[in-house]
């Protein structure tokens, strides 16, 4: 994949594995196949049990991938954190986070780093696209449905990027490899709060990627109408899951860059934690356009959480 690279930014994909032997060969190929001629697979297995470390001890001795030493249990967000970590200590242009389940297609690579390639290489900048949703099988079941609106107001409540379409520019991988959060944050909503406060999300509207649906999903995307709802309703009623509340995410993103938030987001990262203490700041934030939900019932539903302070 490194032949004719000259003029090419290296990209390094960050895969993080765990127990994915069945669909993991799939996906290796589809990133061997890839058109961009510079492309290196930087690998972290997060403790499998079954056949994974096998498969990637074979690719590794074949040179295709590489491998981070260590392969505790972190959880998928800390898994990919201490990717992210080892990338921005070496000198990849960019770099792109991949799930071990799904399909890219061809010219994922090549489309992102086309598009960030246009940004200064002082500026971060954060490239994610639409997915195919595909069954077990690769048999399509739809799109995701591009945001309407994306920016800081919209990141401080809501992730609308798919994390295995999220490339970074070398400026954005600095930025995040220095500022890291502890655990409980989820890698690709904290790439969309960061890049999206300090510089530019690019969203690609086509589909770069077949996202498999299935069981063992670390996330995954609802299937219907029904589970979405019933999912949206445990996400923003039921317990966190292990994940931070958005007010909490919000707080420690203040505490990291303090005094660096530019000027134009600060006062809505300040009225949005301060409303978690003041019914009346409460009013006024659940009336305020300053932030949103790309759904309209998504975000009915956000100007009630607020006001009864389950945010």
């Amino acid at each position: 994949m490194s032949s004719g690279s000259a003029g090419y930014g290296k990209v390094t994909v960050l895969l993080s594995t765990h127990n994915g032997s069945i669909f993991l060969r799939e996906q290796l190929d589809s990133l061997y196949q890839q058109t961009y001629p510079n492309v290196r697979i930087l690998v972290r297995d997060d403790g499998s049990i079954d056949s994974t470390r096998n498969l990637l001890e074979e690719e590794h001795v074949k040179g295709r991938i590489a491998l981070l030493q260590g392969h505790s249990n972190l959880g998928a967000a800390s898994s990919f954190f201490e990717l992210l970590k080892n990338a921005a200590a070496n000198k990849a242009e960019y770099v792109a986070f991949c799930d071990q389940d799904d399909v890219w297609d061809p010219e994922k690579v090549a489309r992102a780093a086309l598009r960030l390639a246009a940004v200064p290489s002082d500026h971060p900048a954060m490239y994610c696209s639409r997915v195919e949703v595909v069954d077990e099988r690769l048999a399509h079941i739809g799109y995701t449905m591009p945001p309407r609106k994306i920016g800081f107001g919209n990141a401080l409540v809501e992730c609308v990027t798919t994390g295995c379409t999220i490339v970074l520019n070398r400026a954005a991988v600095r930025l995040l490899g220095k500022n890291l959060p502890i655990s409980g944050v989820m890698h690709d909503w904290w790439c969309y709060l960061v890049v999206s406060c300090f510089g530019e999300i690019i969203y690609d509207s086509t589909a770069t990627l077949k996202y498999r649906q299935h069981g063992n999903n670390a996330i995954g995307l609802a299937g219907n109408i029904y589970i979405q709802f019933f999912r949206r309703c445990h996400r923003f009623f039921g317990g966190c899951g292990g994940h931070l509340r958005m007010s909490t995410q919000a707080s420690r993103f203040l505490s990291i860059f303090k005094d660096r938030v530019p000027v134009s987001n600060r006062q809505i990262l300040v009225d949005f934690i301060a409303a978690k203490s003041s019914w009346y700041r409460r009013l006024q934030l659940a009336l305020s356009s300053d932030i949103w939900r790309q759904k309209w019932s998504d975000n009915l539903l956000l100007r009630l959480l607020i006001l009864i302070n389950r945010y």
